[in-house]
């Protein structure tokens, strides 16, 4: 059987070669010349992607247009190369083989997912059922254990990208590949937080860099799960000036499930422990993607009426963004206050300002 580091090396070894192949074969062409664009299906600060109709075929595709301005050519044929090698897998979103360019963009084609993404269908303060988070749940614990085990990290992992094929989430599939990498690459420190990044990505100081793990998806998928159970953020980032993180904090060093913070009290036991697993502070303490199956068949809401259902000064889904050079200035290294014993952990430090 191969090693984890024989499977890496031959991952790398293939995307070299598809990525080189690419690049010798990528043709420029008009958009219109083999599809018709219907709708825009979203967009960012890279590119768009459009629901189109191919000419020959009719067949309904995703064509995503990443503008030329803003995205490498080494970049877009990486997100194109591993976008290609995951499809195989029945919970990831297919990739056909058409890749090309035009004078502004460039430019490949997945399948359609026609039921929008996970974001779409989970209410503010109220997430969405149950029922339908924990068929979603295994799915795309399926399509990050594949991932992992090819060594590759996702590093953005969010309801955004988890795409329904159907309304009642029978099956979902995780997308975009932009920002993933080989396990092990050095990633510098961001100019900004979301909710969805861990607290050692947070820690990181400026002109500082972190080796990529498993882990990292790992946090991400826990807030994701917080998120559509509950609706609402469980914070706005892993930083010591988020009340709502110090908290969590606390409560997980404290190793007493039972005495939760006030957001945690409408989730049960079993779920709370889960959560603890998927969001330790300790990067090596958090569980594998495919761990949370065994809390599947456990209750994970309760029905308690507490501040946490009144008070409306809960996160909604829309985040502010946390900015580095704006905010807290305090170049403290924990997220936590220091009375509180911190053994070996470093957890939740931010970005020093300068």
């Amino acid at each position: 059987m191969a090693t984890n580091m024989e499977v890496k090396k031959n991952l790398a070894k293939n995307l070299l070669h598809l990525i080189s192949e690419t690049s010798e074969n990528l043709r420029m062409m008009e958009v219109t010349d083999h599809f018709e664009l219907l709708e825009e299906l979203g967009k960012g600060s890279y590119g768009k992607v459009f629901m189109g109709k191919h000419k020959h075929s009719d067949e309904m595709v995703a064509v995503k247009m990443l503008a030329k301005d803003k995205t490498p050519l080494d970049n877009f044929l990486l997100e194109y190369g591993i976008s290609l090698t995951l499809s195989c897998h029945p919970h990831i979103i297919r990739t056909h083989e058409i890749v090309f360019h035009t004078s502004k963009d460039f430019i490949f084609v997945q399948e359609v997912a026609p039921a929008g993404n996970l974001l779409s269908i989970v209410k503010a303060k109220v997430g969405m059922q149950e029922d339908m988070l924990k068929r979603c749940v295994p799915q795309i614990a399926s399509a990050l254990g594949f991932m992992h085990s090819k060594g590759l990290v996702h590093r953005d992992i969010k309801l955004d990208n988890i795409l329904l094929m159907d309304a009642e989430c029978h099956s979902v599939k995780l997308a975009d590949f932009g920002l993933t990498r080989l396990q092990g690459t050095s990633v510098p420190s961001m100019s900004w937080y979301i909710p969805y990044m861990a607290p050692e990505l947070c820690a990181l100081k400026k002109e500082e860099h972190l080796l990529l793990h498993p882990s990292l998806d790992i946090w991400a998928f826990g807030v994701l799960v917080y998120i559509a159970l509950t609706g609402v953020f469980p914070w706005n980032g892993a930083l010591r000036r988020d009340e709502r993180y110090k908290e969590f904090a606390w409560w997980q060093l404290r190793k007493d499930l039972s005495n939760a913070p006030e957001m945690w009290k409408k989730i049960s036991a079993g779920a709370r422990e889960m959560f603890w697993e998927l969001l330790a502070l300790s990067p090596s303490d958090r569980c594998s993607a495919m761990d949370v199956l065994k809390y599947i068949c456990l209750p994970w809401k309760l029905e308690v009426h507490s501040e946490y259902t009144r008070n409306s000064s809960l996160l909604p889904l829309t985040s502010t963004l946390y900015e580095v050079n704006t905010g807290d200035t305090s170049s403290s290294t924990f997220c936590i206050p220091p009375d509180l014993e911190m053994a070996c952990h470093t957890i939740g430090a931010e970005v020093e300002i300068l």
